[in-house]
């Protein structure tokens, strides 16, 4: 029954994960969480204006696309010798944090829209929506272009399924922190927006992620990664692939004029979700004379701009927990204060080690935790990163979600809190086995049996701690098309060099109350980094301004933000209208980017999502008439 249970909970909810699923880390209590990750499978000239100068153009470029079977000479290496990034143990570091910052390179230069391109043998006219294109001619760095002309081979994914040719729109729909291995990510636009409105859809992978990187994977030094894993570079990448096709001889976009007065015009809308809805809004502020609109879900601007509650985060956890089974909150808390006090109580550390049933043979026990207190936080920290995870699941609500079974175990009155721990260590297995496996992905559904199979193999007679605490004697690495890669690190290392934000736990959470400060995140970020690596949590916004995004400063239009009143996120983004073309909505029984999932709309959704889907279509349909009207 606790099999079934497990499997149970394991499968049913997580389908949102931030972003796209996949690869993010979490801060807390002085310590970071991270995921697992294991195997996996002739155009004219255009110059546009932005708010930071005129997009130049590049003429009497070559570019050339293939198809997946193709996939290039990146043969995915670990990383060797002193290039790589140092990745210690935070485990050591003091306070809670969740960390996102902007780096120094990317504001110091003024961003350079795509450029055009004049030469191009891009062979993907007949291809499935998830068949994987590669773009050959992706420039290294779109920044810094002195003295350098290096590019690089660049996944992506298009349907032209529902596409009615010039004048109609295309999606962009924003690549980010995971890898791209399963095709297109939401149906709601591929199969529902792009058949409204007759659009194309794009979809290219965000730099650093997925097996086919810039520089092969390992190869790249920390000083490479602080110029080149940005937000910007990969906004630039995304933009020069949509220009390629928008004015190369030959392609499906190639009669869409730059010129938003000519009635063959073809309106370009970003839409991503949680950073990539960062992205997606960012699209449209930074260059509002390319994109004309975006569709942001999810999208925690206001955490990344350093405005937010801290303590809104785990806050709103905590009340999704209560929310989905009523009592959670106080049972969760009295479990892990109890846990707490017994292993602090336990004579030895390796006596509380075998009381919570972690293993400590050999050299299975994680190195990095040498008292009793140390175990206790890390005991108590899974639970908190286990619970973050679940939220953004919690979707739609009822008792088939994983929080609303975790919730159960943790108020069975038959489980004593050591028991509660052991089953909550078997989720955490499962969950695993699934993000492993792709079980999360809009046609990928795995076996129970061989989940069961994978939890008695993984567990045994005691739990490994080391995976939880990015402590395992071997890099854990993913594998696609016979090449690794850990998109872990890349989040990592952006987590403390781009998108910042601090995430506490206030005395009303239901976990230990921790007060979040960059002090603590600094030092953590350079025990796993280096002091190369130093976050600098104000400068992109003090650059891009979207703290205020109907300031004088930015005036910005045609943003939709949606929000999910259950994840933990839209305690960082905007949930008001801040203009009659600024817009929120906000959906009560929604979780993270609920509105773009990788299996809806289906007859699952909730009243109020289905509501929103009509709602954003609406809004969509309006300003692209807008757009035509050249309003």
């Amino acid at each position: 029954e606790l099999a079934a249970t497990i499997t149970d909970a394991i499968l049913t909810s997580r389908s949102g994960g931030i972003g796209i699923g996949r690869g993010w880390s979490v801060w807390m209590m002085g310590k970071r969480l991270l995921p697992h990750y294991t195997k996996k499978g002739n155009m004219s000239s255009l110059s546009a204006k932005t708010n930071y100068g005129s997009v130049p153009s590049i003429d009497n470029e070559s570019s050339n696309t293939t198809t997946d079977g193709a996939a290039g000479e990146c043969d995915g290496r670990r990383w060797v010798g002193e290039k790589r990034p140092t990745r210690q143990s935070a485990w050591t570091a003091a306070p809670l944090l969740l960390g996102l910052v902007f780096l120094a390179t990317l504001l110091t230069t003024r961003p350079q829209p795509f450029p055009t391109l004049l030469k191009s043998s891009m062979n993907d006219a007949a291809h499935d929506e998830d068949t994987a294109l590669f773009y050959e001619d992706q420039l290294l760095d779109h920044v810094d272009t002195s003295g350098s002309d290096e590019v690089w081979k660049h996944r992506y994914y298009k349907s032209t399924e529902y596409f009615r040719g010039p004048g109609s729109p295309i999606f962009l729909v924003v690549g980010g922190e995971g890898a791209l291995n399963n095709g297109m990510l939401y149906p709601f636009v591929t199969q529902h927006l792009a058949k409204r409105f007759g659009a194309a859809v794009v979809q290219p992978e965000h730099r650093f992620y997925g097996p086919y990187q810039p520089i092969p994977f390992g190869e790249a030094s920390t000083s490479q990664l602080l110029k080149l894993l940005t937000p910007e570079q990969a906004m630039q990448d995304m933009l020069r692939l949509v220009n390629v096709h928008m004015h190369e001889k030959g392609q499906d976009f190639e009669g869409c004029p730059p010129d938003r007065s000519d009635p063959d015009y073809c309106p370009l809308i970003t839409i991503g979700a949680s950073y990539p809805g960062f992205l997606s809004a960012m699209f449209r502020t930074v260059y509002p004379d390319v994109v004309d609109a975006a569709y942001a879900s999810s999208a925690p601007l206001l955490m990344y701009a350093q405005v937010s509650d801290s303590d809104a985060y785990y806050d709103i956890v905590t009340k999704a927990a209560e929310r989905s089974s009523p009592g959670c909150a106080h049972s969760v808390r009295t479990t892990l204060t109890e846990v707490r006090d017994m292993v602090l109580e336990a004579p030895s550390l390796a006596d509380a080690a075998e009381l919570v049933g972690v293993c400590t043979e050999g050299e299975m026990f994680p190195k990095s935790i040498t008292s009793q207190n140390d175990l206790a936080d890390a005991l108590v920290l899974m639970a908190v990163y286990g619970f973050a995870n679940y939220d953004m699941g919690v979707y739609p609500p009822g008792p088939h979600t994983s929080m609303y079974k975790i919730c159960q175990a943790f108020q069975d009155p038959e489980l004593d809190s050591i028991d509660t721990l052991k089953w909550y260590f078997k989720s955490q297995i499962m969950a695993n086995y699934e993000e492993e496996y792709d079980c999360d992905m809009k046609s990928v559904h795995c076996n129970p049996d061989d989940e069961m199979a994978y939890v008695k193999e993984q567990y045994g007679e005691c739990f490994d701690l080391r995976p939880e605490m990015d402590d395992s004697p071997e890099p854990i690495l993913s594998e696609f098309d016979g090449i690794s890669y850990d998109d872990g690190f890349s989040w990592n290392f952006q987590t403390c060099t781009d998108v910042i934000f601090l995430a506490g736990q206030s005395q009303t959470s239901m976990f230990v109350p921790k007060e979040a400060t960059y002090e603590d995140l600094t030092k953590m970020c350079q025990d796993e980094f280096g002091t190369d690596v130093t976050p600098r949590p104000w400068e992109l916004v003090d650059r891009w301004h979207f703290d205020d995004l109907v300031g004088d400063e930015v005036n910005a239009s045609r943003i939709l933000f949606t929000n999910g009143m259950q994840d933990m996120w839209s305690g960082g983004s905007y949930l008001e209208d801040l203009s009659d073309s600024v817009l929120a909505l906000n959906f009560e029984n929604g979780a993270h980017h609920s509105d773009l999932t990788h299996a809806g709309p289906s007859e699952k959704d909730t009243d109020d999502i289905r509501e929103g889907h009509a709602k954003i279509t609406e809004i969509l349909g309006m300003w692209i008439g807008e757009i035509k009207e050249g309003k």
